[in-house]
Protein backbone atom coordinates (compact mmCIF):
# COMPACT_ATOMS: atom_id res chain seq x y z
CA UNK A 1 0.00 0.00 0.00
CA UNK A 2 1.52 3.03 -1.17
CA UNK A 3 1.04 6.49 1.03
CA UNK A 4 1.40 10.35 0.17
CA UNK A 5 4.82 10.44 1.93
CA UNK A 6 5.10 14.64 2.17
CA UNK A 7 3.66 14.74 5.37
CA UNK A 8 4.00 11.27 6.68
CA UNK A 9 5.19 11.04 10.74
CA UNK A 10 4.25 7.89 12.36
CA UNK A 11 6.17 5.33 11.63
CA UNK A 12 5.25 1.42 12.64
CA UNK A 13 8.26 -1.26 11.85
CA UNK A 14 8.15 -4.55 12.13
CA UNK A 15 11.86 -6.94 12.45
CA UNK A 16 10.51 -10.75 12.27
CA UNK A 17 13.29 -12.70 13.70
CA UNK A 18 14.16 -16.50 13.91
CA UNK A 19 13.34 -16.01 17.92
CA UNK A 20 11.65 -12.98 18.42
CA UNK A 21 9.60 -10.00 16.52
CA UNK A 22 9.96 -6.69 17.61
CA UNK A 23 7.84 -4.09 16.89
CA UNK A 24 8.41 -0.19 17.53
CA UNK A 25 6.47 3.31 16.84
CA UNK A 26 8.26 5.98 15.62
CA UNK A 27 6.74 9.58 15.93
CA UNK A 28 7.61 13.27 15.74
CA UNK A 29 8.02 14.64 18.92
CA UNK A 30 8.84 18.45 18.84
CA UNK A 31 9.77 18.69 15.55
CA UNK A 32 12.08 15.49 15.84
CA UNK A 33 11.80 11.53 15.65
CA UNK A 34 12.09 9.91 18.53
CA UNK A 35 11.36 6.08 19.46
CA UNK A 36 7.48 6.38 21.37
CA UNK A 37 7.24 2.37 21.96
CA UNK A 38 8.37 -0.91 21.50
CA UNK A 39 7.56 -4.06 22.15
CA UNK A 40 8.99 -7.75 22.01
CA UNK A 41 6.90 -11.30 21.79
CA UNK A 42 8.47 -14.71 20.52
CA UNK A 43 8.06 -15.51 16.96
CA UNK A 44 5.34 -18.03 16.04
CA UNK A 45 6.84 -18.65 12.04
CA UNK A 46 7.70 -21.99 13.79
CA UNK A 47 6.23 -24.83 15.25
CA UNK A 48 3.19 -24.92 16.84
CA UNK A 49 1.72 -22.24 15.37
CA UNK A 50 3.33 -22.10 11.52
CA UNK A 51 2.08 -18.59 11.37
CA UNK A 52 4.34 -15.00 11.73
CA UNK A 53 0.83 -13.61 11.60
CA UNK A 54 0.10 -14.49 15.21
CA UNK A 55 3.54 -12.69 16.78
CA UNK A 56 2.38 -9.74 13.90
CA UNK A 57 -0.82 -8.91 15.63
CA UNK A 58 0.49 -9.70 19.04
CA UNK A 59 3.46 -6.97 19.09
CA UNK A 60 1.07 -4.32 17.58
CA UNK A 61 -1.58 -5.06 20.54
CA UNK A 62 0.94 -4.72 22.64
CA UNK A 63 2.40 -1.12 21.16
CA UNK A 64 -1.42 -0.60 21.39
CA UNK A 65 -2.04 -0.90 24.87
CA UNK A 66 1.44 0.84 26.08
CA UNK A 67 0.47 4.12 24.08
CA UNK A 68 -3.27 4.14 24.19
CA UNK A 69 -3.26 4.44 20.27
CA UNK A 70 -5.19 1.89 17.92
CA UNK A 71 -3.45 1.01 15.46
CA UNK A 72 -5.94 -1.99 14.60
CA UNK A 73 -9.26 -1.74 13.26
CA UNK A 74 -12.47 -3.64 14.98
CA UNK A 75 -11.96 -6.63 12.31
CA UNK A 76 -8.09 -6.43 12.92
CA UNK A 77 -6.89 -4.88 10.04
CA UNK A 78 -4.13 -1.91 10.14
CA UNK A 79 -5.43 1.30 10.25
CA UNK A 80 -3.06 3.20 7.65
CA UNK A 81 -2.54 6.19 7.28
CA UNK A 82 -2.89 7.47 10.04
CA UNK A 83 -6.28 9.72 11.08
CA UNK A 84 -7.36 12.89 13.06
CA UNK A 85 -8.52 11.07 16.19
CA UNK A 86 -4.51 10.03 16.50
CA UNK A 87 -5.23 6.79 15.43
CA UNK A 88 -2.91 4.51 12.91
CA UNK A 89 -0.03 5.27 10.98
CA UNK A 90 1.42 6.92 8.15
CA UNK A 91 3.93 4.27 7.25
CA UNK A 92 4.28 0.58 8.14
CA UNK A 93 7.75 -1.14 7.65
CA UNK A 94 8.64 -5.24 7.71
CA UNK A 95 12.28 -6.60 7.53
CA UNK A 96 12.95 -10.47 8.39
CA UNK A 97 15.78 -12.48 9.22
CA UNK A 98 13.91 -15.46 10.17
CA UNK A 99 15.02 -16.54 6.37
CA UNK A 100 15.23 -20.71 6.15
CA UNK A 101 18.78 -21.62 5.97
CA UNK A 102 19.54 -22.26 2.04
CA UNK A 103 22.40 -24.08 0.50
CA UNK A 104 24.53 -22.30 -1.83
CA UNK A 105 27.04 -23.32 -4.04
CA UNK A 106 28.60 -20.97 -5.93
CA UNK A 107 30.57 -22.29 -9.65
CA UNK A 108 32.97 -19.52 -11.67
CA UNK A 109 35.94 -19.78 -13.44
CA UNK A 110 39.10 -18.60 -12.09
CA UNK A 111 38.94 -19.27 -8.56
CA UNK A 112 40.68 -15.71 -7.75
CA UNK A 113 38.38 -13.90 -10.05
CA UNK A 114 34.81 -14.55 -10.92
CA UNK A 115 34.64 -17.49 -8.18
CA UNK A 116 35.88 -15.74 -5.48
CA UNK A 117 33.17 -13.07 -6.48
CA UNK A 118 30.66 -15.46 -6.49
CA UNK A 119 31.68 -16.88 -3.07
CA UNK A 120 31.22 -12.79 -1.81
CA UNK A 121 28.22 -12.73 -3.31
CA UNK A 122 26.89 -15.87 -1.29
CA UNK A 123 28.48 -14.46 1.84
CA UNK A 124 25.82 -10.96 1.51
CA UNK A 125 22.82 -13.19 2.22
CA UNK A 126 20.98 -15.57 4.60
CA UNK A 127 22.52 -19.43 3.89
CA UNK A 128 25.51 -21.44 3.92
CA UNK A 129 28.05 -21.90 1.24
CA UNK A 130 28.33 -25.74 0.87
CA UNK A 131 30.50 -26.06 -2.05
CA UNK A 132 32.83 -23.81 -4.63
CA UNK A 133 33.56 -25.21 -8.21
CA UNK A 134 35.97 -23.52 -10.68
CA UNK A 135 37.73 -24.44 -13.64
CA UNK A 136 40.82 -24.88 -11.40
CA UNK A 137 39.20 -27.33 -9.36
CA UNK A 138 41.50 -30.37 -8.96
CA UNK A 139 38.53 -32.56 -9.21
CA UNK A 140 37.94 -34.54 -11.74
CA UNK A 141 34.70 -34.30 -13.49
CA UNK A 142 32.56 -36.44 -12.56
CA UNK A 143 33.54 -35.73 -9.18
CA UNK A 144 32.60 -32.10 -9.42
CA UNK A 145 29.00 -33.79 -10.50
CA UNK A 146 29.07 -36.04 -7.18
CA UNK A 147 29.98 -32.99 -5.30
CA UNK A 148 27.22 -30.80 -6.64
CA UNK A 149 24.62 -33.65 -6.09
CA UNK A 150 25.40 -34.25 -2.40
CA UNK A 151 25.54 -30.64 -1.75
CA UNK A 152 21.99 -30.93 -2.61
CA UNK A 153 22.42 -26.96 -2.56
CA UNK A 154 18.60 -25.08 -2.52
CA UNK A 155 20.72 -21.97 -5.28
CA UNK A 156 23.48 -21.85 -7.64
CA UNK A 157 25.23 -18.95 -8.07
CA UNK A 158 26.78 -18.95 -11.67
CA UNK A 159 29.36 -16.50 -12.96
CA UNK A 160 32.08 -15.87 -15.12
CA UNK A 161 33.98 -14.72 -17.77
CA UNK A 162 34.56 -10.89 -18.49
CA UNK A 163 31.89 -9.50 -20.41
CA UNK A 164 32.34 -10.31 -24.19
CA UNK A 165 34.92 -12.06 -22.99
CA UNK A 166 34.93 -16.59 -22.42
CA UNK A 167 32.54 -18.29 -23.79
CA UNK A 168 33.75 -22.01 -24.04
CA UNK A 169 34.99 -22.46 -20.36
CA UNK A 170 31.21 -20.97 -19.37
CA UNK A 171 29.05 -23.32 -21.70
CA UNK A 172 31.52 -26.43 -20.52
CA UNK A 173 30.95 -25.39 -17.33
CA UNK A 174 27.08 -24.76 -17.84
CA UNK A 175 26.44 -28.10 -19.56
CA UNK A 176 27.65 -29.64 -16.26
CA UNK A 177 25.33 -27.38 -13.99
CA UNK A 178 22.55 -29.03 -16.70
CA UNK A 179 24.18 -32.59 -16.39
CA UNK A 180 23.81 -32.46 -12.60
CA UNK A 181 20.00 -30.50 -12.75
CA UNK A 182 18.78 -33.27 -15.00
CA UNK A 183 19.74 -36.07 -12.73
CA UNK A 184 17.78 -34.16 -9.70
CA UNK A 185 14.44 -35.44 -8.97
CA UNK A 186 11.59 -32.47 -9.99
CA UNK A 187 10.71 -30.52 -7.18
CA UNK A 188 14.57 -30.68 -5.38
CA UNK A 189 16.24 -28.74 -8.14
CA UNK A 190 18.58 -25.79 -6.93
CA UNK A 191 17.58 -22.15 -8.56
CA UNK A 192 20.25 -21.02 -10.54
CA UNK A 193 21.19 -17.24 -10.29
CA UNK A 194 23.58 -16.33 -13.32
CA UNK A 195 26.12 -13.05 -13.27
CA UNK A 196 28.37 -13.59 -15.65
CA UNK A 197 29.37 -13.04 -19.15
CA UNK A 198 26.53 -10.96 -19.95
CA UNK A 199 26.71 -11.85 -23.93
CA UNK A 200 25.95 -15.56 -23.01
CA UNK A 201 23.07 -14.60 -20.68
CA UNK A 202 20.26 -15.59 -23.28
CA UNK A 203 21.21 -18.86 -24.12
CA UNK A 204 22.21 -20.21 -20.70
CA UNK A 205 19.11 -19.05 -19.66
CA UNK A 206 17.47 -21.38 -22.13
CA UNK A 207 19.65 -23.80 -21.07
CA UNK A 208 19.08 -23.60 -17.45
CA UNK A 209 15.00 -23.34 -17.99
CA UNK A 210 14.35 -26.84 -18.83
CA UNK A 211 15.47 -27.95 -15.47
CA UNK A 212 14.75 -25.10 -12.86
CA UNK A 213 13.49 -21.65 -12.46
CA UNK A 214 16.41 -18.73 -13.72
CA UNK A 215 17.48 -15.01 -12.76
CA UNK A 216 20.38 -13.22 -14.59
CA UNK A 217 22.12 -10.07 -12.87
CA UNK A 218 24.50 -8.32 -14.26
CA UNK A 219 28.24 -9.68 -14.68
CA UNK A 220 29.42 -9.05 -11.21
CA UNK A 221 33.10 -9.60 -12.79
CA UNK A 222 32.53 -7.38 -16.25
CA UNK A 223 36.50 -6.76 -16.39
CA UNK A 224 39.20 -8.37 -14.39
CA UNK A 225 39.93 -5.52 -12.39
CA UNK A 226 36.30 -4.42 -11.58
CA UNK A 227 33.95 -6.44 -9.13
CA UNK A 228 30.28 -5.25 -8.83
CA UNK A 229 28.86 -7.20 -6.56
CA UNK A 230 25.45 -4.44 -5.76
CA UNK A 231 23.09 -5.23 -8.71
CA UNK A 232 23.53 -9.62 -8.28
CA UNK A 233 22.98 -8.67 -4.92
CA UNK A 234 19.33 -7.43 -5.40
CA UNK A 235 18.64 -10.26 -7.74
CA UNK A 236 19.65 -12.47 -5.09
CA UNK A 237 17.91 -11.31 -2.40
CA UNK A 238 14.91 -10.95 -3.98
CA UNK A 239 15.28 -14.90 -4.67
CA UNK A 240 15.59 -15.44 -0.57
CA UNK A 241 12.41 -13.38 -0.11
CA UNK A 242 10.90 -15.30 -2.46
CA UNK A 243 11.46 -18.73 -0.72
CA UNK A 244 10.54 -16.62 2.75
CA UNK A 245 7.22 -16.46 1.37
CA UNK A 246 7.04 -19.59 0.75
CA UNK A 247 8.20 -20.95 4.14
CA UNK A 248 6.90 -18.28 6.50
CA UNK A 249 3.50 -18.73 6.36
CA UNK A 250 1.54 -15.19 7.04
CA UNK A 251 4.28 -12.61 5.87
CA UNK A 252 2.48 -12.81 1.96
CA UNK A 253 -0.62 -11.94 3.76
CA UNK A 254 0.55 -8.73 5.55
CA UNK A 255 2.72 -7.76 2.54
CA UNK A 256 0.56 -5.69 1.14
CA UNK A 257 0.07 -3.24 4.00
CA UNK A 258 3.67 -2.52 4.15
CA UNK A 259 4.36 1.22 2.85
CA UNK A 260 7.65 -0.47 1.10
CA UNK A 261 7.96 -4.07 0.46
CA UNK A 262 9.46 -6.53 3.20
CA UNK A 263 13.16 -6.72 2.87
CA UNK A 264 16.31 -8.59 4.60
CA UNK A 265 17.06 -7.48 7.78
CA UNK A 266 20.74 -8.09 6.77
CA UNK A 267 20.08 -5.69 3.93
CA UNK A 268 18.46 -2.92 5.63
CA UNK A 269 21.07 -2.81 8.24
CA UNK A 270 23.27 -2.93 5.41
CA UNK A 271 21.57 0.19 4.30
CA UNK A 272 22.51 1.96 7.44
CA UNK A 273 25.86 1.61 7.74
CA UNK A 274 26.54 2.39 4.14
CA UNK A 275 24.49 5.88 4.96
CA UNK A 276 26.81 6.46 7.81
CA UNK A 277 29.87 5.98 5.56
CA UNK A 278 29.59 8.43 3.87
CA UNK A 279 28.75 10.78 7.20
CA UNK A 280 32.18 9.67 8.68
CA UNK A 281 35.93 9.97 8.22
CA UNK A 282 36.30 8.22 4.94
CA UNK A 283 40.20 6.63 5.97
CA UNK A 284 38.47 4.53 8.65
CA UNK A 285 34.54 3.73 7.66
CA UNK A 286 31.66 2.24 9.85
CA UNK A 287 31.49 -1.61 11.22
CA UNK A 288 28.21 -2.83 12.12
CA UNK A 289 27.88 -5.88 13.93
CA UNK A 290 24.54 -7.73 14.93
CA UNK A 291 24.78 -10.74 16.48
CA UNK A 292 21.52 -12.41 16.22
CA UNK A 293 19.55 -15.83 17.45
CA UNK A 294 20.21 -17.95 13.75
CA UNK A 295 22.22 -15.25 11.78
CA UNK A 296 25.07 -12.66 12.53
CA UNK A 297 25.54 -10.11 10.29
CA UNK A 298 28.42 -7.48 9.48
CA UNK A 299 28.14 -4.52 7.18
CA UNK A 300 31.27 -2.18 6.44
CA UNK A 301 31.52 1.05 4.71
CA UNK A 302 33.16 4.02 3.87
CA UNK A 303 32.29 7.17 1.14
CA UNK A 304 33.43 4.94 -1.59
CA UNK A 305 33.05 0.90 -0.74
CA UNK A 306 30.93 -1.19 1.50
CA UNK A 307 30.41 -4.83 2.54
CA UNK A 308 28.11 -7.32 3.64
CA UNK A 309 28.70 -10.23 5.19
CA UNK A 310 26.33 -12.78 7.25
CA UNK A 311 27.35 -15.42 8.75
CA UNK A 312 25.80 -18.57 10.20
CA UNK A 313 26.37 -17.78 14.12
CA UNK A 314 23.84 -16.77 16.28
CA UNK A 315 22.92 -16.90 20.04
CA UNK A 316 20.07 -18.68 19.66
CA UNK A 317 20.07 -21.80 16.92
CA UNK A 318 23.19 -20.47 15.94
CA UNK A 319 25.14 -21.54 19.10
CA UNK A 320 25.41 -25.24 17.30
CA UNK A 321 27.74 -23.89 14.39
CA UNK A 322 29.54 -21.64 17.33
CA UNK A 323 30.24 -24.76 19.26
CA UNK A 324 31.14 -26.64 16.18
CA UNK A 325 34.17 -24.30 15.54
CA UNK A 326 35.11 -23.73 18.90
CA UNK A 327 36.74 -25.81 21.43
CA UNK A 328 34.71 -25.34 24.52
CA UNK A 329 37.77 -23.90 26.83
CA UNK A 330 37.91 -21.15 24.07
CA UNK A 331 34.53 -20.38 25.65
CA UNK A 332 35.12 -21.20 29.41
CA UNK A 333 38.19 -19.46 29.45
CA UNK A 334 36.76 -15.91 29.98
CA UNK A 335 34.33 -16.89 33.13
CA UNK A 336 34.85 -15.36 36.55
CA UNK A 337 33.09 -18.23 38.24
CA UNK A 338 34.52 -21.50 38.54
CA UNK A 339 32.23 -23.72 35.73
CA UNK A 340 33.59 -26.79 34.12
CA UNK A 341 33.60 -27.29 30.57
CA UNK A 342 30.62 -29.88 30.34
CA UNK A 343 28.32 -27.23 32.32
CA UNK A 344 29.12 -24.71 29.80
CA UNK A 345 28.66 -27.09 26.94
CA UNK A 346 25.41 -28.50 28.14
CA UNK A 347 24.38 -24.87 28.66
CA UNK A 348 24.99 -23.72 25.53
CA UNK A 349 23.52 -26.93 23.45
CA UNK A 350 20.34 -26.44 25.68
CA UNK A 351 20.08 -22.75 24.84
CA UNK A 352 20.46 -23.96 20.74
CA UNK A 353 17.41 -25.95 21.01
CA UNK A 354 15.66 -23.56 22.89
CA UNK A 355 16.35 -20.13 21.82
CA UNK A 356 13.65 -18.22 23.48
CA UNK A 357 15.59 -19.52 26.91
CA UNK A 358 16.36 -16.22 28.78
CA UNK A 359 19.64 -16.36 31.67
CA UNK A 360 18.04 -16.87 34.92
CA UNK A 361 21.43 -16.76 37.11
CA UNK A 362 24.63 -14.55 36.63
CA UNK A 363 26.56 -17.76 35.89
CA UNK A 364 24.45 -18.64 33.13
CA UNK A 365 24.78 -14.85 31.69
CA UNK A 366 28.43 -15.08 31.95
CA UNK A 367 28.04 -18.20 30.08
CA UNK A 368 25.80 -16.08 27.58
CA UNK A 369 28.06 -12.98 27.56
CA UNK A 370 31.77 -15.61 26.96
CA UNK A 371 29.87 -17.26 24.28
CA UNK A 372 29.15 -13.25 22.64
CA UNK A 373 33.08 -12.97 23.03
CA UNK A 374 33.90 -15.88 20.42
CA UNK A 375 31.08 -15.20 18.18
CA UNK A 376 32.91 -11.74 17.55
CA UNK A 377 35.93 -13.35 17.69
CA UNK A 378 35.24 -15.67 14.76
CA UNK A 379 33.20 -12.76 12.83
CA UNK A 380 36.32 -10.68 12.76
CA UNK A 381 38.33 -13.59 11.59
CA UNK A 382 36.19 -14.93 8.95
CA UNK A 383 36.13 -11.05 7.99
CA UNK A 384 39.77 -10.51 7.38
CA UNK A 385 39.78 -14.17 5.72
CA UNK A 386 37.32 -12.77 3.30
CA UNK A 387 39.22 -9.75 2.88
CA UNK A 388 36.16 -7.84 3.70
CA UNK A 389 37.46 -5.05 5.52
CA UNK A 390 40.03 -2.18 3.81
CA UNK A 391 40.08 -0.41 7.12
CA UNK A 392 41.51 -1.87 10.74
CA UNK A 393 40.21 1.33 11.95
CA UNK A 394 36.85 2.08 12.25
CA UNK A 395 34.44 5.28 13.22
CA UNK A 396 32.55 4.53 14.85
CA UNK A 397 32.03 0.53 15.52
CA UNK A 398 27.77 0.08 16.06
CA UNK A 399 26.43 -3.27 18.15
CA UNK A 400 23.11 -4.62 17.96
CA UNK A 401 22.13 -7.75 19.75
CA UNK A 402 19.93 -8.75 22.58
CA UNK A 403 22.57 -10.48 24.26
CA UNK A 404 24.96 -8.06 24.84
CA UNK A 405 22.35 -5.42 25.47
CA UNK A 406 21.24 -8.09 28.47
CA UNK A 407 24.26 -7.29 30.07
CA UNK A 408 24.18 -6.61 33.59
CA UNK A 409 26.56 -3.21 33.70
CA UNK A 410 27.58 -0.86 30.75
CA UNK A 411 31.06 -1.94 31.52
CA UNK A 412 30.23 -5.70 31.06
CA UNK A 413 29.11 -4.60 27.47
CA UNK A 414 31.94 -2.35 26.92
CA UNK A 415 34.59 -5.75 27.50
CA UNK A 416 32.71 -7.92 25.86
CA UNK A 417 32.85 -5.55 22.47
CA UNK A 418 36.55 -5.07 23.21
CA UNK A 419 37.66 -8.56 24.04
CA UNK A 420 35.16 -10.00 20.96
CA UNK A 421 36.48 -7.36 18.24
CA UNK A 422 39.76 -5.87 19.78
CA UNK A 423 40.16 -2.71 18.02
CA UNK A 424 42.83 -0.76 16.56
CA UNK A 425 43.39 2.64 16.84
CA UNK A 426 40.55 4.82 18.35
CA UNK A 427 37.06 4.03 17.88
CA UNK A 428 33.68 5.11 19.33
CA UNK A 429 31.54 2.61 20.41
CA UNK A 430 27.51 2.86 19.88
CA UNK A 431 25.04 0.25 21.14
CA UNK A 432 21.81 -0.28 19.32
CA UNK A 433 19.69 -1.00 22.39
CA UNK A 434 16.67 -1.58 20.76
CA UNK A 435 17.43 -3.19 17.71
CA UNK A 436 16.30 -0.57 15.63
CA UNK A 437 18.98 -0.71 12.80
CA UNK A 438 17.43 -2.87 10.60
CA UNK A 439 13.95 -0.61 10.57
CA UNK A 440 15.97 2.61 9.85
CA UNK A 441 17.18 1.21 6.96
CA UNK A 442 14.59 -0.20 5.86
CA UNK A 443 12.89 3.33 6.09
CA UNK A 444 15.80 5.28 4.38
CA UNK A 445 14.53 4.91 0.79
CA UNK A 446 11.11 6.79 1.36
CA UNK A 447 11.77 8.48 5.09
CA UNK A 448 15.52 9.36 5.71
CA UNK A 449 14.67 11.80 7.94
CA UNK A 450 13.60 9.03 10.48
CA UNK A 451 17.26 7.21 10.47
CA UNK A 452 19.13 10.86 10.73
CA UNK A 453 17.35 11.83 13.67
CA UNK A 454 16.71 8.69 15.26
CA UNK A 455 20.89 8.05 15.55
CA UNK A 456 21.27 10.91 17.18
CA UNK A 457 18.49 10.30 19.74
CA UNK A 458 18.39 8.52 23.26
CA UNK A 459 17.66 5.36 21.28
CA UNK A 460 21.07 4.15 20.99
CA UNK A 461 23.88 4.16 23.74
CA UNK A 462 27.24 6.14 23.12
CA UNK A 463 29.08 3.22 25.33
CA UNK A 464 32.80 4.97 25.15
CA UNK A 465 35.67 6.04 22.35
CA UNK A 466 37.96 3.74 22.97
CA UNK A 467 42.19 4.29 22.14
CA UNK A 468 43.95 1.32 21.57
CA UNK A 469 47.44 1.14 23.23
CA UNK A 470 49.69 -1.02 21.73
CA UNK A 471 53.05 -1.33 23.17
CA UNK A 472 55.69 -4.45 24.49
CA UNK A 473 56.85 -3.96 27.55
CA UNK A 474 56.34 -6.09 30.94
CA UNK A 475 53.12 -6.40 32.16
CA UNK A 476 52.69 -3.79 34.43
CA UNK A 477 55.34 -1.12 32.85
CA UNK A 478 54.18 2.15 32.77
CA UNK A 479 53.27 3.06 29.10
CA UNK A 480 51.93 6.30 28.52
CA UNK A 481 50.92 9.33 30.67
CA UNK A 482 47.23 10.66 29.70
CA UNK A 483 45.35 13.91 30.80
CA UNK A 484 41.87 14.55 29.73
CA UNK A 485 40.75 17.95 29.54
CA UNK A 486 36.77 18.98 30.42
CA UNK A 487 35.21 22.17 28.18
CA UNK A 488 34.88 23.73 31.73
CA UNK A 489 38.58 23.99 31.74
CA UNK A 490 38.95 20.83 34.71
CA UNK A 491 41.14 17.88 33.44
CA UNK A 492 41.95 14.21 34.73
CA UNK A 493 44.95 12.23 34.58
CA UNK A 494 45.78 8.87 34.38
CA UNK A 495 48.75 7.07 34.09
CA UNK A 496 48.37 3.70 31.49
CA UNK A 497 50.30 0.30 32.04
CA UNK A 498 50.97 -2.52 30.24
CA UNK A 499 48.11 -4.82 30.25
CA UNK A 500 45.71 -2.59 31.77
CA UNK A 501 42.39 -0.88 30.87
CA UNK A 502 41.63 3.06 32.32
CA UNK A 503 38.60 4.63 32.21
CA UNK A 504 38.68 8.64 32.32
CA UNK A 505 35.50 9.80 32.73
CA UNK A 506 33.51 11.88 30.26
CA UNK A 507 29.60 11.85 29.74
CA UNK A 508 27.54 11.23 26.58
CA UNK A 509 27.05 14.04 24.03
CA UNK A 510 30.68 16.19 25.98
CA UNK A 511 33.71 16.25 24.32
CA UNK A 512 37.47 16.53 25.51
CA UNK A 513 40.46 16.83 24.55
CA UNK A 514 42.87 13.95 25.11
CA UNK A 515 46.45 14.47 25.13
CA UNK A 516 49.48 11.59 25.39
CA UNK A 517 52.76 11.28 26.84
CA UNK A 518 54.75 8.30 25.84
CA UNK A 519 57.14 6.99 28.92
CA UNK A 520 57.99 4.17 26.09
CA UNK A 521 57.37 2.97 22.39
CA UNK A 522 53.61 3.04 21.98
CA UNK A 523 51.54 2.73 19.09
CA UNK A 524 48.25 3.94 18.61
CA UNK A 525 47.11 3.56 15.40
CA UNK A 526 46.45 6.87 13.22
CA UNK A 527 48.02 9.17 15.97
CA UNK A 528 51.20 10.13 16.53
CA UNK A 529 51.74 9.85 20.96
CA UNK A 530 52.68 13.29 22.12
CA UNK A 531 51.72 15.73 19.09
CA UNK A 532 48.20 17.33 18.82
CA UNK A 533 45.64 16.55 21.47
CA UNK A 534 43.12 14.28 20.52
CA UNK A 535 39.26 15.16 20.01
CA UNK A 536 37.31 13.13 21.72
CA UNK A 537 33.52 11.92 22.65
CA UNK A 538 32.20 11.26 25.69
CA UNK A 539 29.57 8.02 26.34
CA UNK A 540 28.39 6.01 29.44
CA UNK A 541 31.76 4.58 30.15
CA UNK A 542 33.35 7.93 28.96
CA UNK A 543 36.98 7.74 27.56
CA UNK A 544 38.47 4.08 27.72
CA UNK A 545 42.77 3.51 27.54
CA UNK A 546 42.97 0.39 26.04
CA UNK A 547 46.72 -0.85 26.83
CA UNK A 548 45.84 -5.58 27.12
CA UNK A 549 47.66 -5.80 24.02
CA UNK A 550 46.76 -7.22 20.39
CA UNK A 551 45.44 -10.00 20.42
CA UNK A 552 44.76 -10.16 24.18
CA UNK A 553 46.49 -13.14 26.04
CA UNK A 554 45.10 -14.47 28.88
CA UNK A 555 47.14 -16.15 31.36
CA UNK A 556 46.87 -19.90 31.87
CA UNK A 557 46.28 -20.39 35.32
CA UNK A 558 42.08 -20.07 36.22
CA UNK A 559 42.97 -18.09 39.35
CA UNK A 560 44.78 -15.33 37.77
CA UNK A 561 42.41 -15.06 35.00
CA UNK A 562 39.87 -14.06 37.50
CA UNK A 563 41.75 -11.30 39.16
CA UNK A 564 42.57 -9.96 35.90
CA UNK A 565 38.98 -9.62 35.12
CA UNK A 566 38.04 -8.26 38.61
CA UNK A 567 40.63 -5.91 37.68
CA UNK A 568 39.54 -4.49 34.49
CA UNK A 569 36.15 -4.54 36.03
CA UNK A 570 37.28 -2.43 38.81
CA UNK A 571 39.59 0.08 36.33
CA UNK A 572 36.58 0.62 34.57
CA UNK A 573 34.21 1.91 37.54
CA UNK A 574 32.19 -1.26 37.90
CA UNK A 575 30.17 -2.10 41.09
Amino acid sequence: MKNSLAHASSVLGLEIGSANTRGFLFDVVEDSYRLIASSVVPSTHMEPVFDTGDAIFEVITRIQEVTGRAFLDRSGGLIIPSQSTGDGVDLFLITSSCAPVLKIVAVGLLNEVSLESAKKLAYTTYGRLVDAIGINDRRPLNLQMDALLAASPDLILFAGGTDNGANRSLIRTADMICSVLGIMPRGHRPQVLYCGNQALSGTLRDAFERYTSVRVAPNIRPSLEDEILGPATVELNAMVMESLYEQVSGLARVSPLCSTPPQLSSQAFHNVIKFLGRQYDPGKGVLGLDIGATYSVAAYANDRFSALNTFNLGLGSGIEELLVRTPIKEISRWLKNPVTDSEVSDYLWNRSLYPLTVASTPVELEIELAAARQLLRLMMHDLSLRDALPSSRFEPILLSGSTINRAVSPVQSLLVILDGIQPLGISPLILDKHGILPILGAAAGINPLLGVQLLESAAFTNLATVVNVVGKAHIGSTLLNARLDYADGNFIEAEVKQGSIVSLPLPPGASGQLHMRAVRRVEIEEVTVGSEPVKVMGGVCGVVLDARGRPIKLPDDAERRHELFQEWEFLLGAK
